[in-house]
């Protein structure tokens, strides 16, 4: 197993520290000990049980997806020997139902993973408990439960505070930069909705994958204690080892876009279409264009444009971006 540096850790942040100082930085932060008063946290230190009381007696009796991974997985989640689906299957459970295989089943081997759930609907006695004050309450608190397992190394199209309330967690992180040397496995075929890497981080193939060597050298590691909580800034990428037979962990996605633009993925989706299947010099001419006018790599490449109607000025308005995503449909249309 490769040997990580610690991520960094910070103590008694609020929130002009987190605005000001942490996210700033652009680098992931332990933040130490950010929900340890949280009534969860309590709990799930008075044992696992107590946690699983405690979830049950929040429960709003709502059905939830449930991931389940037979033994032969090894608790990894990832795709199928034939590389035609995934290696686990979805179910729709109450969470009740959930805490009695974690707690009650765990003879059979098998991984059980609730992921992303949606804390009002499914907590919603909780809600109010979980106070996160670096954040706006319009940012919804989502939860995790499982027992021993490992999320495989993925970004999230978001900003995100993860808090962690039981078990044993240990996150490794990559910057954005490492993509290519991560070896992302296709971003429309994905577990969970969020692109993957290929790569096994506890069993590396250097001979399949030897660019990951310059990964792991620019990667980090976090061991988080049950109350802490880490912040993993946008797009970067991170592996998470879990253990215990009821773990959890609360996390808060959010994003500083403004709403009315579309997602860079869908650009990702339409230049696998375009830019992509061109020849190779027509491809090549194009990259000085996408740093010209998309990455301003000399500035506002409007600057000069004397004010002149465009979509790649810096500032438009809520209509004009309205406007523009109306001649953007039109172009689509083949």
């Amino acid at each position: 197993m490769h040997s990580f540096p610690s991520v960094a850790v910070a103590e008694k942040v609020d929130r002009a520290m987190f605005d000001n100082e942490i996210r700033p930085m652009n680098q992931p932060v332990i933040l130490k000990g950010l929900v340890a008063h949280w009534p969860c946290v309590a709990a799930a230190q008075a044992g696992p049980r107590t946690l699983g009381d405690w979830l049950e007696s929040r429960d709003s009796g709502l059905p939830l997806q449930v991931s389940v991974l037979p033994p032969e997985g090894q608790g990894r989640f990832f795709y199928n020997e034939q590389k035609t689906g995934f290696n686990f299957s979805n179910q729709n459970r109450s969470l009740r139902d959930v805490v009695d295989k974690l707690l009650n089943h765990a003879h059979t081997g098998e991984s059980v993973y609730v992921q992303a759930a949606d804390t009002d609907r499914h907590l919603p006695l909780t809600v109010s408990e979980l106070d996160m004050p670096l954040l706006s309450p319009q940012v919804r608190p989502r939860f995790w439960i499982g027992n021993t397992l490992r999320t495989q190394t993925h970004f999230d199209y978001s900003s995100n505070i993860a808090c962690h309330i039981a078990g044993e967690k240990v996150f490794t992180l990559f910057p954005p930069e490492q993509t290519p040397n991560l070896y992302p496995a296709p971003v429309d075929m994905t577990p969970a909705g969020v692109p993957i890497s290929l790569v096994s981080l506890e069993a590396p193939d250097f001979e399949r994958f030897p660019r990951l060597k310059d990964a792991l050298a620019a990667g980090r590691r976090a061991r988080l204690e049950p109350g802490d909580a880490i912040y993993i800034p946008y797009l970067w990428w991170h592996h998470v080892q879990t253990t215990g037979p009821l773990n959890m962990l609360v996390n808060y996605w959010w994003s500083d876009a403004r709403p009315d633009i579309y997602s860079p993925t869908s650009l990702l989706f339409l230049a696998a279409l375009s830019v992509k299947r061109l020849p190779p010099a027509q491809r090549d001419a194009w990259r000085p264009l996408f740093d010209y006018f998309i990455f301003n790599s000399h500035g506002d490449p409007m600057a000069e444009a004397g004010g002149l109607p465009s979509i790649f000025r810096d500032q438009l308005t809520p209509d004009e971006v309205e406007t523009f995503k109306g001649h953007l449909r039109k172009r689509l249309t083949l």
